[in-house]
């Protein structure tokens, strides 16, 4: 279809290019003259640039608000996560710290010139209520070896009776197979104390017929046979019967196996003399046979 400019519209669009030149040529010589056009054709047409301008702002404005929440969302997240991190840090901390306070308390009562010493921690107990076997986190890369002593702080509190790479095993002095010698700290009297397993008594046997135990004597081992180690605490004597000539002594073991979670692995020092102080060895030494 063909469009033709009427007469009276290029007349009109002439008027308006010669009026547009006739102004720039005013403005160009006196631009103050025009200033009042100028003011009133700018509040004409500002109406419409606003209208113009109002979606962009818009975006403009609500992407900068979706991006700033998004960020803080991002912020938030991040540190909640650092909080959860430092928590569990500091947590850790606090195990580490009441590990070492434990840990100091316990060679402390243990000390003795001629043992060095290592913790362990049990893993696993056994459940057969007349057995008093629990599983160490320590084995034979460790230097551990079947027999070993193992003591919590100044008690005795088992042997080691199986060992792996990576674990061993110990018996605790209240299981029914074990004896360990004993002498009476307050007569020097020489017996052996039995166990008879998890939550019971231990019995105190072989001691002389006409022996002056009494209920509250405390037994330590006597350090006969060369095993275990003299002086630490073994049981304290709650009740002593005599029936049809026979005495029969019972006694608390001084250790609370049910609560204990960290022992102390024991050496011997080849070669050291009285003089030696106790220290945590980095590998424990080698025992001679």
């Amino acid at each position: 279809m063909n469009y033709h400019a009427t007469p009276g519209f290029s007349f009109r669009f002439m008027v308006l290019v010669l009026g547009a030149l006739l102004l720039m040529a005013i403005d160009n010589r006196n631009a103050a003259a025009l200033a009042p056009v100028r003011t009133i054709a700018t509040m004409m047409v500002y109406p419409l640039l606003t209208s113009v301008d109002f979606p962009q702002r818009v975006y403009q404005r609500s992407s900068g608000f979706f991006s700033a929440q998004s960020q803080l969302s991002e912020e938030n997240l991040t540190l909640k996560q650092q909080v959860q991190v430092y928590s569990a840090q500091q947590q850790e901390m606090n195990v580490v710290t009441a590990e070492n306070q434990r840990l100091r308390a316990m060679l402390n009562a243990a000390s003795r010139p001629d043992y060095t010493f290592s913790m362990g921690e049990i893993l696993k107990v056994a459940q057969d209520p007349v057995r008093g076997l629990v599983t160490l986190n320590k084995g034979s890369r460790d230097g551990v070896k079947e027999s070993q002593v193992v003591l919590d702080g100044k008690n005795i509190y088992g042997q080691v009776v199986t060992v792996t790479p990576f674990d061993s095993t110990v018996m605790q002095l209240i299981d029914r197979d074990h004896s360990i010698p004993v002498q009476n700290q307050r007569t020097g009297e020489r017996g052996l104390a039995n166990g008879y397993g998890r939550g019971t008594s231990m019995e105190i046997k072989n001691l002389a017929p006409l022996s002056t135990v009494k209920e509250g004597d405390v037994f330590v081992s006597s350090g006969l046979g060369g095993l275990f180690p003299a002086g630490f605490e073994v049981a304290k004597v709650f009740k002593v019967e005599f029936k049809q000539g026979n005495m029969t002594i019972l006694a608390m073991p001084l250790v609370d196996y049910e609560s204990v979670r960290e022992v102390l692995l024991a050496w011997k020092k080849d070669g050291d003399d009285a003089s030696s102080t106790t220290v945590l060895p980095s590998e424990p030494p080698k025992e001679t046979k």
